[in-house]
């Protein structure tokens, strides 16, 4: 028997938008559409989230610049893109497309998390999350305090920070990705009932030296209110050296063989034409530890520059400089944090085999945590400050197995120095808030901890460990609603209230007393030096690294002091 046309036809229509609730894995999906006043259709996925079963939806994948292919490899981004009207989009994707190494370069994207809310006038407050992972996250526990999150993609690596100092490649473009993000946000997140006059950006990982040059960067000035810097440092000195043409020497010799005389035509036309995976395998492995140990500094061959023109630069003159001349971002709130064993993570061979600290007496190869000149290896200079920093930091200024932890925290220093000096120099100016946290918390969803760190009884927390408590790690979600992680749900409801509070007040806690945080009062940095201690309990203490931070103080004093 023939079915006719109308029959099969609308057989097809019922059958595809069957299939349309499924994702690539067949996995049931509820679609959200969001209708604006705009004329604008927007389709994305519903959730509910992890402790409150309190719905949201997920729009993915959500275009925010033009995909920088051919002509735009190595330029900054093109836009912002506007939503226009009379159109249906579709942000149901779950696929993310992401910057990660050896993925497309079409990965300036954004994901768009809006709680459903029964009150069509609400309008959330904006948490903008940079970091190179979100994927692996979801923002439940933001989501159920009503808060409004976006998670961007930038490039990253040779493709986001590539600076050849001519027009060729003027560097930052992965800071700038962050800030054209940031403008589309502007333009657009009201649709979403986002409120562009709220809008706090949190850095993690390579995002967090980003979003502290924010600080000093007047590029993305009036596009946010409030920042949270976790484990970042716009004055590290892993970021805005002056080593960028031996970086292109470095990648021509490794194409053409050493030595070989930089012939910039063919380099760029190789850069030009190579696929993503050929660029990321030629930028790896570009620094040795020679150098390394001939800077006194570490080296990331691609992070934040200089650049050389000021027009539509993210940064032209060092962030010290600009701080010196009191030309900071001094009129937004701002949340400094790190680990108390920020470096830990870094140190696994150490941790499996402590033989190995006694070696270090023969071959201490120093690290500074601040700008300044370099020494020849073993010259009397570099000797009396190794001298120092051996005899401050170890028993005796002798190392052994028992060293661990001291050598832990001389590592982890060249992360928290900067990030206190930082949070000093911004503190002093500020007309804004500034507040300054310690984690030191060791519970269930410490990812660091609990994938690299295994042969270890101490408390405390590795660089990153915080994230897991402020967004939901997909590698942990059957463990979220256990009974045996329980005293963590405490933990990030306290947690929570306090970073939710400083996203609508620019204040963590506005109230003399709370029904969560009881009469916790988290103090101003200044001075005094108080930060407030994420451990078993949650309280203000003196800074327990600030001998440490006087330490290298004086070393620089002694031995730097006329340096950048």
């Amino acid at each position: 028997m023939r079915l006719d046309k109308f029959f099969v036809e609308t057989l097809a229509q019922i059958y595809f938008a069957f299939l349309s609730l499924y994702n690539v894995r067949g996995v049931y999906i509820e679609q959200v559409k969001l209708e604006t006043n705009k004329s604008i259709t927007i389709i994305g996925r519903k959730l509910f989230t992890i402790y409150e079963n309190k719905p949201y939806a997920t729009f993915s994948d959500i275009p925010y610049a033009k995909v920088p292919v051919q002509e735009r490899r190595f330029k900054p981004p093109e836009g912002p893109k506007k939503l226009m009207p009379l159109v249906t989009y579709d942000f149901s994707n779950e696929l993310l497309h992401t910057c990660d190494y050896g993925s497309s370069e079409n990965c300036l994207n954004l994901v768009v998390y809006m709680p459903l809310s029964i009150n069509e006038r609400t309008s959330f407050p904006v948490v903008v999350w940079i970091y190179e992972n979100f994927k692996d996250h979801e923002p439940d526990f933001l989501i159920e305090e009503d808060i409004l999150v976006v998670a961007v993609s930038f490039r990253m690596s040779i493709l986001g920070f590539l600076n050849t100092e001519d027009e060729f490649s003027k560097g930052n473009m992965g800071a700038k990705d962050v800030v054209m993000a940031l403008r589309w946000i502007r333009n657009n997140i009201d649709l979403f009932k986002g409120n562009f006059n709220k809008v706090t950006v949190i850095g993690s990982g390579v995002g967090a030296d980003i979003v502290a040059s924010f600080l000093v960067s007047n590029a993305a000035e009036d596009l946010f209110n409030r920042v949270v810097i976790q484990s970042g440092s716009a004055i590290s000195p892993k970021v805005y050296r002056k080593y960028n043409f031996k970086i292109i020497n470095k990648l021509y010799w490794k194409l053409n063989g050493h030595f070989e005389k930089l012939n910039r035509e063919m380099l760029y036309e190789f850069l030009s034409t190579a696929s993503v995976n050929n660029l990321v395998l030629l930028s790896r492995n570009l620094v040795d530890s020679t150098e390394i140990r001939d800077n006194q500094r570490p080296i990331n061959a691609f992070g934040c520059t200089i650049e050389t023109t000021k027009r539509d630069s993210f940064m032209f003159k060092h962030p010290i400089e600009i701080y010196k001349r009191k030309l900071a971002n001094y009129n937004v709130d701002v949340m400094f944090g790190f680990s108390n064993f920020e470096s830990l993570f870094k140190l696994k061979d150490f941790i499996n085999n402590r033989n190995l600290l006694r070696y270090l007496n023969h071959n201490f190869q120093y690290l500074l945590p601040f700008h300044g000149r370099s020494d020849e290896f073993n010259s009397k200079r570099y000797k009396r400050i190794q001298r120092n920093i051996m005899n401050f930091y170890f028993i005796n200024g002798t190392i052994s197995e028992r060293s661990l932890k001291r050598y832990v925290k001389y590592h982890s220093d060249q992360v928290i120095y900067p990030l206190l000096q930082q949070a000093r120099l911004h503190s002093e100016g500020s007309s804004g808030n500034v507040y300054l946290y310690r984690f030191s918390y060791n519970g269930s969803f410490n990812v660091k901890w609990k994938y690299l760190i295994t042969k270890l009884s101490w408390s405390g927390a590795t660089s990153g460990d915080e994230i897991c408590y402020q967004f939901k790690c997909k590698s942990f979600k059957d463990m979220y609603n256990s009974k045996h992680t329980l005293k963590e749900k405490l933990f990030i409801k306290k947690l929570m209230k306090l970073l939710v509070n400083f996203v609508k007040y620019g204040n963590p806690t506005p109230k003399n007393t709370d029904n969560v945080l009881g009469s916790l009062k988290w103090e101003l940095f200044n001075e005094t030096l108080k930060v407030l201690n994420f451990g078993r309990t949650i309280k203000m203490i003196t800074l327990p690294e600030e001998k440490r931070m006087r330490f290298w103080d004086k070393l620089k004093c002694d031995f730097f002091d006329n340096d950048l």
